[in-house]
C-alpha cells in the first residue's frame, strides 16, 4: 500500500502518506516529523517499519505538500490539534488505536494527541521532543530572536549542520538540501519562524503541567550528541512529567532514524512489538 491522502484543517491541507500493510490487517503507526522538514525525514526507516505496520507519515501544514493557509498561525500547539484531525481520517480508513513516533515538535505533537484523543493512541515513542527543556528567560529570548526573518534565513541551514551532523551520512544527507531550500521559500520560512516563535508559549512548557497519560506507554529516546536540544537541559523535564517512560540514549544527534536507522530500530523493536500486539 502506498497513497497520499489530504485532511482539510483549519491551518492548510494536509498530506498524510500511507505505506506498508493495509490498516484493516496490521497495526498503525503515525510519524510526526521536525521543524523543518517533511515525512520523507523518516524514509531510512519506514520500509522496515512497513513489513509489520500500517504506516501514516504527515507533513505538518507548509511543508512538503501540505498547503498553509496563513503560516503565522502554525504554532507548536496548533500541530496537537492537526494530529487530532490526522488521527480522525485515519480512523475513517480503517485505522485502529496508533502508536506514534513524533520528532522534535513532532514529539510535542505526539503528546498532544495521546492527551487529547487517548483511544486513538496505544504508545508514543518521543524522539529528542519539544516541551520539556527549561522555559526560562534564556530559553525565550532564544526562540524570539531565531524567530525573526533576517535571523531565521542564515539559522536554519547553519542549525541543521549543528543537529544532523556530518552531511556524509546518507541518510541526513537529504535532510541537508531540504534544509537549505527553506531561506528560499516565503511559506516555508514563515512557518519555520512561527514554529520557532511559539515555543515561547507557557503551554508548551509540558513540566509546568504534565499531561496525563497514565494509561499510555512511553518510549524516550534521545541522541546524547545533540547539540541544539541536549539530554542534560531535558532529562529532569522528562522524569518530571513522564516518571513512567522508558529512556533510551544512544549516539546520535536530533534525528537519530536518519542518522542510524540500524541503530534506532534496534532501540524501539521491544517496544513497538508490544505496542503492535496491542491493536483492538
Amino acid at each position: 500500500m502506498s497513497t497520499t491522502i489530504t485532511v482539510p484543517t483549519r491551518y492548510g491541507e494536509v498530506a498524510v502518506h500511507l505505506s506498508g500493510r493495509a490498516p484493516e490487517d496490521a497495526p498503525g503507526l503515525l510519524l510526526l516529523h521536525a521543524n523543518p522538514g517533511d515525512h520523507r525525514d523518516f524514509d531510512q526507516i519506514v520500509p522496515t517499519l512497513g513489513r509489520t505496520w500500517a504506516v501514516a507519515a504527515v507533513d505538518w501544514p507548509g511543508y512538503g505538500t501540505s498547503t498553509a493557509s496563513d503560516p503565522n498561525a502554525i504554532t507548536v500547539d496548533a500541530l496537537g490539534d492537526v494530529a487530532v484531525q490526522v488521527s480522525k481520517a485515519l480512523a475513517e480508513r480503517g485505522f485502529g488505536s496508533l502508536t506514534v513516533i513524533g520528532n522534535s515538535v513532532g514529539g510535542y505533537a505526539a503528546v498532544r494527541l495521546a492527551e487529547r484523543a487517548p483511544d486513538r493512541v496505544r504508545g508514543l515513542v518521543l524522539v529528542q521532543s519539544a516541551g520539556f527543556a527549561p522555559l526560562n528567560l534564556l530559553t525565550r529570548a532564544m526562540f524570539r530572536l531565531v524567530s525573526r526573518a533576517a535571523v531565521a534565513r542564515r539559522f536554519v541551514v547553519r542549525h541543521a549542520r549543528l543537529y544532523l551532523g556530518s552531511a556524509r551520512n546518507e541518510g541526513v544527507r537529504p535532510l541537508f538540501a531540504r534544509a537549505r531550500e527553506i531561506p528560499g521559500d516565503p511559506v516555508r520560512l514563515a512557518v519555520y519562524r512561527s514554529l520557532w516563535r511559539s515555543l515561547d508559549d507557557p503551554r508548551v512548557d509540558l513540566p509546568a503541567a504534565p499531561p496525563p497519560l497514565a494509561d499510555i506507554r512511553v518510549q524516550v529516546v534521545w541522541g546524547r550528541n545533540d547539540p541544539t536540544n541536549p539530554w542534560l537541559v531535558n532529562r529532569r523535564g522528562i522524569a518530571r512529567a513522564l516518571p513512567e517512560a522508558r529512556v533510551v540514549l544512544l549516539p546520535t544527534r536530533h534525528e537519530p532514524f536518519a542518522e542510524a536507522p540500524e541503530l534506532f530500530l534496534d532501540a524501539v523493536r521491544e517496544f513497538l512489538t508490544d505496542r503492535a500486539g496491542m491493536r483492538p
